[in-house]
């Protein structure tokens, strides 16, 4: 799994000098622990995101995040059936939004990113070293909200900043147009 994902985040074209050090980072961090993936890692972890285009490539589908209050690209957590980062994302983009149409559009990583979570209950402040794959959805599909979601939505490109406007998701968009 390590040789995997260093040679993919190694393929990874930044998006400006910020996401070159996040993948630096990232690397870093892959190289120091046995298992990344791991949540009982206290500093951090890595996960999985989906950035979903429906199959015009106008709009990406968004979730309502019920801890976060934000809206956001779906993914998270790796689990135990998971093999590599690219299940991880795969299989909570299903999840998390109840498409069975969800496509992986390319092998390849789309973006790199690291937000710190801050803590709750037992579990400490720390870092998700967050892995960002390209799909594709038919968004004619009924979507299915889980317990992780306050709403689900298919939000048009040029509206996505007004729902959240930071630097990772322009980030992600820009370099999902750009595949296009």
């Amino acid at each position: 799994m390590k040789e995997n994902i260093t040679s993919l985040l190694n393929g990874v074209i930044p998006f400006g000098d910020k996401e070159a050090e996040m993948i630096h980072r990232t690397i870093e961090f892959v190289e120091m622990y046995d298992n990344p993936m791991d949540q009982k890692l206290e500093v951090g972890h890595l996960t999985g995101s989906a950035w979903i285009v429906n199959l015009e490539r106008t709009k990406a589908l968004f979730t309502h995040h019920t801890k976060l209050g934000m809206w956001l690209q779906l993914g998270g957590h790796a689990e135990l059936s998971d093999t590599t980062i690219r299940d991880t994302a795969t299989r909570e983009a299903m999840e998390e939004s109840g498409l069975g149409s969800v496509k992986l559009l390319t092998d390849d990583i789309l973006s790199v990113d690291i937000h710190s979570i801050p803590a709750r209950k037992s579990i400490p402040e720390h870092l998700h070293y967050d892995i960002q794959f390209l799909f594709e959805a038919d968004e004619n599909e009924s979507l299915a909200i889980t317990a992780e979601s306050k709403d689900l939505k298919w939000i048009a490109f040029e509206d996505i900043p007004t729902y959240n406007g930071e630097l990772s998701i322009r980030r992600m968009l820009e370099k999902a147009k750009a595949k296009f």
